[in-house]
């Protein structure tokens, strides 16, 4: 018997018992997790219940509990890039947050914690949509940024109300960016050459497989100018500015707490607890219980994540994002 072939069939039975006994623990997990998330289930629903929310789509949790009022304030977290691709979409669910906290009579405030360096101008502008309405209704709004809320962070929080920030928070980064790889030099040395049928001159634009041509560069300029022009009348809008006024640091740059506070962008520097009193001054209230609201997960999908490692979450969106679009998103590594 041939000593290698021998080998390769040893690694095919290895594979075969990884295989069989991977599935098993999967089966018995299952098994062992069923009846624990039966039990739970009444007891989230009944919490949620209680909180006046829809059971199926929003988990409560108290971080300040209060028993001289039934007054709450909801503080709802947009962390990461701002994206409707990953293995959970951040658009649906914060817009489901903001809806509940919406429809809570109980809540009569919400802070919306920002952590992110923006992400897509459609998956911003979808969740500016929802706190629009939120605004709309009459429900006081604090944005509380905590160490970075630019371009996309920023577009999502100009609605508010009110704008607090750490003392090292970054913001700002206020504009547009659409960038496309090219390899058609390095494909022209090696001697590969790409063959596109296509049926408009422009059906290939930004293709990284041929030469950036003028037309092409105008173009996509154009839906930059666009998005951007947007996003500076939402920040004149939101901050009761005027458009010139905006545009003068609307080149990108990034704004410390303390140019932000000059400037107009946030309305005072300050932490957590600081927020939290200025929803309740806002919504005429002596006290609250501060809730967060965060996406209902099955017991499944809890479990699993357990086992993800966020590096490679964070790989994820990297990647995600230099696909070709326009985005609200401060960076330096795309």
């Amino acid at each position: 018997v041939n000593p290698y072939n021998k080998y390769v069939r040893c690694l095919r039975w290895q594979t075969w018992l990884k295989t069989f006994f991977a599935i098993l623990f999967m089966a018995e997990a299952g098994f062992l997790l069923w009846p624990i998330g039966r039990a739970m289930g009444p007891a989230k629903e009944a919490q949620s219940q209680l909180a006046g929310m829809p059971a199926s789509d929003v988990d409560v949790a108290y971080l300040q509990k209060s028993s001289a009022t039934a007054d709450r304030i909801a503080l709802i977290e947009i962390s990461g890039v701002i994206s409707e691709e990953g293995r959970t979409n951040m658009v649906e669910d914060v817009k489901s947050m903001l809806q509940t906290a919406r429809e809570d009579s109980r809540v009569k405030a919400i802070i919306l914690k920002v952590e992110s360096p923006g992400g897509g101008v459609n998956a911003s502008n979808l969740i500016w949509n929802e706190v629009m309405k939120v605004k709309k209704s009459g429900k006081p709004i604090v944005a509380f940024f905590n160490g970075i809320a630019a371009s996309g962070g920023y577009y999502v929080s100009v609605p508010a109300d009110k704008i607090v920030a750490t003392p090292e928070t970054w913001t700002g980064s206020i504009g547009v960016i659409m960038q496309a790889p090219n390899y058609s030099g390095l494909l022209k040395k090696v001697g590969v050459e790409y063959i596109t049928i296509k049926s408009g001159a422009r059906k290939d634009m930004l293709s990284p497989y041929k030469p950036a041509n003028e037309e092409d560069a105008r173009i996509a300029q154009n839906l930059v100018d666009g998005a951007f022009d947007r996003f500076v009348q939402k920040v004149a809008q939101g901050r009761n500015m005027e458009e010139v006024k905006v545009r003068i640091l609307a080149d990108g740059r990034i704004l410390s707490a303390e140019q932000a506070l000059k400037n107009g962008f946030i309305d005072q520097i300050g932490y957590a607890e600081d927020a939290f009193e200025v929803a309740k001054n806002l919504a005429k209230i002596k006290t609250a219980s501060l809730i967060q609201y965060k996406k209902k997960r099955d017991v499944f999908s809890d479990f699993f994540a357990a086992f993800s490692s966020k590096p490679l979450i964070d790989i994820g969106q990297r990647v995600s994002i230099n696909s070709p679009g326009l985005y609200y998103l401060w960076t330096t590594d795309r």
